[in-house]
Protein backbone atom coordinates (compact mmCIF):
# COMPACT_ATOMS: atom_id res chain seq x y z
CA UNK A 1 0.00 0.00 0.00
CA UNK A 2 1.50 3.23 -1.25
CA UNK A 3 1.42 6.62 1.06
CA UNK A 4 2.40 10.17 -0.04
CA UNK A 5 4.74 11.85 1.69
CA UNK A 6 6.19 15.55 2.31
CA UNK A 7 9.15 16.06 0.65
CA UNK A 8 11.75 18.72 1.72
CA UNK A 9 14.81 18.85 -0.49
CA UNK A 10 18.32 19.87 1.11
CA UNK A 11 21.03 21.57 -0.86
CA UNK A 12 23.93 20.69 0.55
CA UNK A 13 27.61 21.61 -0.43
CA UNK A 14 30.30 18.58 0.11
CA UNK A 15 33.86 19.02 1.12
CA UNK A 16 36.44 16.94 -0.64
CA UNK A 17 39.00 15.21 0.99
CA UNK A 18 41.84 13.50 -0.01
CA UNK A 19 43.43 10.44 2.74
CA UNK A 20 47.24 9.61 3.56
CA UNK A 21 47.00 5.84 3.28
CA UNK A 22 49.27 3.35 5.64
CA UNK A 23 49.00 -0.46 6.66
CA UNK A 24 47.77 -1.65 10.24
CA UNK A 25 48.80 -5.04 11.93
CA UNK A 26 45.91 -6.96 12.81
CA UNK A 27 45.21 -10.85 13.66
CA UNK A 28 42.67 -12.73 11.22
CA UNK A 29 41.17 -15.97 11.50
CA UNK A 30 38.76 -17.47 8.75
CA UNK A 31 36.11 -19.61 9.22
CA UNK A 32 34.62 -21.72 6.24
CA UNK A 33 31.02 -21.77 5.11
CA UNK A 34 29.32 -24.57 3.17
CA UNK A 35 30.06 -24.45 -0.08
CA UNK A 36 27.55 -22.29 -1.95
CA UNK A 37 26.52 -20.00 0.30
CA UNK A 38 27.24 -17.03 -0.98
CA UNK A 39 27.11 -14.30 1.65
CA UNK A 40 25.05 -11.40 0.82
CA UNK A 41 25.37 -9.23 4.90
CA UNK A 42 26.46 -9.87 7.46
CA UNK A 43 25.60 -8.37 11.31
CA UNK A 44 27.08 -8.94 14.44
CA UNK A 45 24.94 -9.70 17.49
CA UNK A 46 26.02 -8.34 21.18
CA UNK A 47 27.14 -11.74 22.73
CA UNK A 48 29.50 -11.60 19.42
CA UNK A 49 27.79 -14.13 17.24
CA UNK A 50 28.01 -12.94 13.89
CA UNK A 51 25.07 -13.53 11.64
CA UNK A 52 25.16 -14.03 7.58
CA UNK A 53 22.68 -13.78 4.77
CA UNK A 54 23.36 -17.27 2.71
CA UNK A 55 21.78 -15.31 -0.73
CA UNK A 56 23.10 -18.76 -3.04
CA UNK A 57 21.37 -21.03 -0.61
CA UNK A 58 18.10 -19.44 0.73
CA UNK A 59 19.35 -19.31 4.38
CA UNK A 60 20.33 -17.51 7.15
CA UNK A 61 23.27 -18.58 8.98
CA UNK A 62 25.32 -18.06 12.43
CA UNK A 63 29.02 -18.36 13.80
CA UNK A 64 28.83 -18.51 17.89
CA UNK A 65 32.05 -16.97 19.42
CA UNK A 66 33.47 -20.84 19.59
CA UNK A 67 33.23 -21.10 15.62
CA UNK A 68 30.61 -23.27 15.45
CA UNK A 69 28.21 -22.63 12.06
CA UNK A 70 24.67 -23.04 11.96
CA UNK A 71 22.74 -22.54 9.05
CA UNK A 72 18.65 -22.11 9.03
CA UNK A 73 17.11 -22.43 5.59
CA UNK A 74 13.91 -20.49 4.71
CA UNK A 75 10.75 -22.97 4.10
CA UNK A 76 10.16 -21.29 0.49
CA UNK A 77 12.35 -22.68 -2.59
CA UNK A 78 13.60 -20.11 -4.85
CA UNK A 79 14.71 -17.77 -1.99
CA UNK A 80 17.90 -15.27 -2.10
CA UNK A 81 18.06 -13.57 1.44
CA UNK A 82 19.98 -10.47 0.74
CA UNK A 83 20.16 -7.71 3.39
CA UNK A 84 20.77 -9.07 6.59
CA UNK A 85 19.92 -7.27 10.27
CA UNK A 86 19.71 -8.12 14.16
CA UNK A 87 17.28 -6.53 16.88
CA UNK A 88 18.35 -5.87 19.93
CA UNK A 89 17.59 -9.58 21.45
CA UNK A 90 19.50 -11.08 18.51
CA UNK A 91 16.68 -12.21 16.49
CA UNK A 92 17.74 -12.15 12.57
CA UNK A 93 15.59 -10.42 10.22
CA UNK A 94 16.93 -10.67 6.16
CA UNK A 95 15.55 -8.99 3.33
CA UNK A 96 14.74 -12.07 0.46
CA UNK A 97 15.81 -10.18 -3.08
CA UNK A 98 14.05 -12.84 -5.16
CA UNK A 99 11.09 -14.02 -3.02
CA UNK A 100 9.20 -11.13 -2.08
CA UNK A 101 9.41 -11.89 1.51
CA UNK A 102 11.07 -11.09 4.48
CA UNK A 103 12.70 -13.99 6.90
CA UNK A 104 12.80 -13.68 10.72
CA UNK A 105 15.19 -16.05 12.71
CA UNK A 106 14.68 -16.58 15.88
CA UNK A 107 17.00 -17.06 18.59
CA UNK A 108 16.28 -21.42 18.49
CA UNK A 109 16.92 -21.01 14.69
CA UNK A 110 13.07 -21.35 13.40
CA UNK A 111 12.61 -19.17 10.29
CA UNK A 112 9.39 -17.23 10.13
CA UNK A 113 8.44 -15.78 6.34
CA UNK A 114 6.58 -12.82 6.02
CA UNK A 115 4.88 -11.84 2.41
CA UNK A 116 4.87 -8.98 0.98
CA UNK A 117 1.84 -7.45 -0.79
CA UNK A 118 3.45 -6.06 -3.70
CA UNK A 119 5.37 -8.14 -6.30
CA UNK A 120 8.87 -7.54 -8.11
CA UNK A 121 9.91 -4.74 -5.82
CA UNK A 122 13.18 -6.90 -4.57
CA UNK A 123 13.82 -6.47 -1.09
CA UNK A 124 17.60 -5.49 -1.12
CA UNK A 125 18.39 -3.53 2.36
CA UNK A 126 17.27 -3.98 5.78
CA UNK A 127 17.61 -2.46 9.13
CA UNK A 128 15.56 -2.84 12.28
CA UNK A 129 14.52 -0.22 15.14
CA UNK A 130 15.17 -0.69 18.71
CA UNK A 131 11.15 -0.47 19.43
CA UNK A 132 11.51 -3.68 16.48
CA UNK A 133 10.08 -1.76 13.40
CA UNK A 134 11.42 -3.97 10.59
CA UNK A 135 12.56 -0.82 7.75
CA UNK A 136 13.50 -2.14 4.39
CA UNK A 137 14.50 -0.91 0.69
CA UNK A 138 12.56 -2.02 -2.40
CA UNK A 139 14.52 -0.53 -5.21
CA UNK A 140 12.84 -2.30 -8.14
CA UNK A 141 9.50 -0.56 -6.82
CA UNK A 142 11.28 2.98 -5.55
CA UNK A 143 10.09 2.29 -2.04
CA UNK A 144 10.89 1.81 1.30
CA UNK A 145 8.99 -0.29 3.29
CA UNK A 146 7.99 -0.29 7.14
CA UNK A 147 6.84 -3.07 9.05
CA UNK A 148 5.35 -1.95 12.60
CA UNK A 149 6.11 -4.16 15.63
CA UNK A 150 2.14 -5.01 15.20
CA UNK A 151 2.67 -6.34 11.70
CA UNK A 152 1.40 -3.52 9.53
CA UNK A 153 3.26 -2.91 6.72
CA UNK A 154 3.26 0.32 4.85
CA UNK A 155 5.27 1.45 1.98
CA UNK A 156 6.64 4.48 0.75
CA UNK A 157 7.21 6.28 -2.63
CA UNK A 158 10.18 8.19 -3.75
CA UNK A 159 10.69 9.03 -7.15
CA UNK A 160 10.60 6.75 -10.35
CA UNK A 161 14.17 5.74 -10.63
CA UNK A 162 15.37 6.45 -7.43
CA UNK A 163 16.64 2.87 -6.87
CA UNK A 164 16.99 2.92 -2.79
CA UNK A 165 18.98 0.43 -1.78
CA UNK A 166 21.17 0.74 1.45
CA UNK A 167 19.15 1.65 4.70
CA UNK A 168 19.78 2.61 8.22
CA UNK A 169 17.23 3.61 11.26
CA UNK A 170 18.51 5.70 13.70
CA UNK A 171 18.32 5.93 17.32
CA UNK A 172 14.76 8.26 16.67
CA UNK A 173 13.09 5.77 14.64
CA UNK A 174 14.19 7.48 11.08
CA UNK A 175 15.25 5.68 8.64
CA UNK A 176 18.43 6.65 6.59
CA UNK A 177 18.38 5.81 3.03
CA UNK A 178 20.34 5.84 -0.07
CA UNK A 179 19.61 5.85 -3.76
CA UNK A 180 21.63 4.63 -6.10
CA UNK A 181 20.27 6.28 -9.16
CA UNK A 182 18.51 9.33 -7.50
CA UNK A 183 22.00 9.90 -6.25
CA UNK A 184 20.48 11.28 -2.95
CA UNK A 185 20.43 10.26 0.61
CA UNK A 186 17.11 10.50 2.44
CA UNK A 187 15.66 10.74 5.65
CA UNK A 188 11.82 9.22 5.86
CA UNK A 189 10.22 9.55 9.18
CA UNK A 190 7.54 6.73 10.36
CA UNK A 191 4.61 9.21 9.09
CA UNK A 192 6.21 9.11 5.27
CA UNK A 193 8.06 12.86 5.55
CA UNK A 194 10.73 12.72 3.71
CA UNK A 195 14.07 14.75 3.61
CA UNK A 196 16.30 14.53 0.57
CA UNK A 197 19.57 15.81 0.27
CA UNK A 198 21.31 15.65 -3.49
CA UNK A 199 24.38 14.14 -3.31
CA UNK A 200 27.10 17.12 -5.58
CA UNK A 201 29.22 14.70 -7.30
CA UNK A 202 26.98 13.46 -10.14
CA UNK A 203 26.09 9.47 -10.99
CA UNK A 204 28.18 8.94 -7.41
CA UNK A 205 26.11 5.59 -6.95
CA UNK A 206 25.40 5.54 -2.74
CA UNK A 207 24.75 2.05 -1.59
CA UNK A 208 26.06 0.62 1.77
CA UNK A 209 24.80 3.04 4.63
CA UNK A 210 26.29 3.16 7.96
CA UNK A 211 25.20 5.02 11.08
CA UNK A 212 27.84 6.69 13.76
CA UNK A 213 27.34 7.25 17.24
CA UNK A 214 26.80 10.81 17.13
CA UNK A 215 24.19 10.18 14.61
CA UNK A 216 25.43 11.06 11.17
CA UNK A 217 25.66 9.17 8.78
CA UNK A 218 28.33 7.30 6.12
CA UNK A 219 27.98 6.12 2.43
CA UNK A 220 30.22 4.57 0.03
CA UNK A 221 30.16 6.43 -3.25
CA UNK A 222 31.00 3.09 -5.10
CA UNK A 223 31.05 5.03 -8.76
CA UNK A 224 33.85 7.34 -7.51
CA UNK A 225 35.83 5.74 -5.16
CA UNK A 226 34.68 7.83 -1.87
CA UNK A 227 32.50 7.66 1.46
CA UNK A 228 30.29 10.38 1.67
CA UNK A 229 29.71 11.66 5.70
CA UNK A 230 26.46 13.50 6.51
CA UNK A 231 25.92 15.08 9.31
CA UNK A 232 22.32 15.27 11.04
CA UNK A 233 22.11 18.87 9.61
CA UNK A 234 22.33 17.74 6.14
CA UNK A 235 26.33 19.17 5.48
CA UNK A 236 28.28 16.68 3.79
CA UNK A 237 31.99 15.72 3.35
CA UNK A 238 33.09 13.48 0.78
CA UNK A 239 36.36 11.13 1.36
CA UNK A 240 38.52 9.85 -1.32
CA UNK A 241 39.60 6.51 -1.41
CA UNK A 242 42.02 4.39 -2.78
CA UNK A 243 39.71 1.88 -4.82
CA UNK A 244 35.63 1.86 -5.00
CA UNK A 245 34.54 1.13 -1.66
CA UNK A 246 32.00 -1.74 -1.02
CA UNK A 247 30.28 -2.24 2.59
CA UNK A 248 30.75 0.05 5.18
CA UNK A 249 30.53 -0.18 9.18
CA UNK A 250 31.66 2.18 11.89
CA UNK A 251 32.94 1.43 15.20
CA UNK A 252 32.09 2.99 18.83
CA UNK A 253 35.24 5.27 18.35
CA UNK A 254 33.92 6.80 15.49
CA UNK A 255 36.10 5.07 12.89
CA UNK A 256 34.76 4.17 9.63
CA UNK A 257 35.86 0.73 8.15
CA UNK A 258 35.00 -0.34 4.30
CA UNK A 259 35.92 -2.88 1.69
CA UNK A 260 38.09 -2.45 -1.55
CA UNK A 261 37.35 -5.52 -3.41
CA UNK A 262 39.54 -4.69 -6.37
CA UNK A 263 42.90 -4.02 -3.85
CA UNK A 264 41.49 -6.92 -1.38
CA UNK A 265 41.91 -4.76 1.21
CA UNK A 266 39.85 -3.63 4.37
CA UNK A 267 40.15 0.06 5.06
CA UNK A 268 40.03 1.92 8.43
CA UNK A 269 39.33 6.13 7.59
CA UNK A 270 40.03 7.61 11.13
CA UNK A 271 37.37 10.91 10.08
CA UNK A 272 39.51 13.11 13.31
CA UNK A 273 42.99 12.59 11.34
CA UNK A 274 41.33 12.32 7.71
CA UNK A 275 44.03 9.41 7.44
CA UNK A 276 43.22 5.90 6.17
CA UNK A 277 44.71 2.32 6.50
CA UNK A 278 44.42 -0.30 4.93
CA UNK A 279 44.69 -4.33 5.96
CA UNK A 280 45.56 -6.65 3.40
CA UNK A 281 43.28 -9.44 2.61
CA UNK A 282 43.52 -13.23 1.47
CA UNK A 283 40.53 -12.61 -0.88
CA UNK A 284 38.45 -9.41 -2.11
CA UNK A 285 36.19 -8.27 0.71
CA UNK A 286 31.85 -8.55 -0.63
CA UNK A 287 30.41 -7.50 3.26
CA UNK A 288 31.41 -6.28 6.68
CA UNK A 289 30.24 -5.93 10.17
CA UNK A 290 31.46 -4.48 13.35
CA UNK A 291 31.08 -6.19 16.69
CA UNK A 292 30.77 -4.81 20.18
CA UNK A 293 34.59 -5.82 21.15
CA UNK A 294 35.77 -4.25 17.73
CA UNK A 295 36.26 -7.06 15.76
CA UNK A 296 35.59 -6.94 11.78
CA UNK A 297 33.96 -9.61 10.36
CA UNK A 298 34.32 -9.74 6.48
CA UNK A 299 32.57 -11.85 4.17
CA UNK A 300 35.70 -13.45 1.56
CA UNK A 301 35.58 -14.03 -2.22
CA UNK A 302 32.25 -15.88 -2.92
CA UNK A 303 30.98 -15.28 0.23
CA UNK A 304 31.96 -19.54 1.15
CA UNK A 305 34.45 -17.89 3.88
CA UNK A 306 34.47 -15.30 6.60
CA UNK A 307 37.49 -13.23 8.52
CA UNK A 308 37.61 -12.51 12.04
CA UNK A 309 39.62 -9.15 12.10
CA UNK A 310 40.90 -7.77 15.26
CA UNK A 311 43.25 -4.91 15.28
CA UNK A 312 46.44 -4.81 17.34
CA UNK A 313 46.74 -1.81 19.13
Amino acid sequence: MGNLMRIRLLQAVPVLVFLVASTVAVSLDVVTLPAGTGVGALAVAADGTAWFSAQFSGAVGRVNPSGRVEVFEFPSRGTQPFGLALQTDGTAWAADLAGERLGRVGLDGKVTEVPLSRAGGEPTGISVAGDGVVWFTLPAANRVGRRAADGTVREFALPEGSEPTGIAVGRDGVAWVAERRGNRIVRVSAEGELTAWPISTPNAQPDAVALAPDGSLWATLTNVNRLLHVSPDGSQKEYRVEAAPLGVAVGKDGAVWFGAPGARRLGRLDPDTKKTTWTELPESPMALAIGSDGSIWVALGSGDKLARIVPKA
